[in-house]
């Protein structure tokens, strides 16, 4: 017994490399790595994708915004909203949409409490195009 585990202690001290346990290696495609190459040449280019979000309100005042910000938050928890300022109004967005007709089913259900809402086409960054594909994958 006493044996085995000297030879254990041996091995592991001076036998045994941890350089050498793993090693793992990825071969791409020349496809793929074209394909790779050219999203990352036009992220530079244009660091966005077109798409829709849901316009909640517009406002100049900003205490209105923050009240409209709650309400859509207490009625609505499940969309995450967010305001950008555009000189001289503040607006309230929701949603990040591919396609307008994604739009169709929040936007219905929203304006239930905010009637004036509408779908717009805007830039959306795609670290956060790409967090919303996420999230709503996680829900499926």
């Amino acid at each position: 017994m006493m044996r085995l585990l000297f030879a254990s202690i041996f091995f592991l001290l001076f036998l045994w490399n941890p350089s050498n346990a793993q090693h793992l290696e990825l071969h791409a495609s020349s496809g793929v790595e074209k394909a790779r190459e050219a999203f990352f040449y036009v992220k530079e280019e244009r660091p966005y994708v077109r798409g829709w979000r849901i316009v909640i309100a517009i406002t100049r005042e900003r205490r209105e915004l923050d009240r409209l910000e709650r309400e859509l938050r207490r009625s609505f928890p499940e969309l995450k909203s967010e305001w950008v300022f555009q000189d001289p109004f503040f607006r309230i967005l929701t949603g990040t949409y591919f396609d307008r007709w994604d739009t169709l089913e929040d936007l219905r259900k929203v304006r239930t409490e905010f009637p004036g809402a509408f779908e717009m086409n805007t830039n959306i960054p795609y670290e956060t195009f790409a967090d919303h594909l996420k999230r709503s994958l996680e829900d499926e």
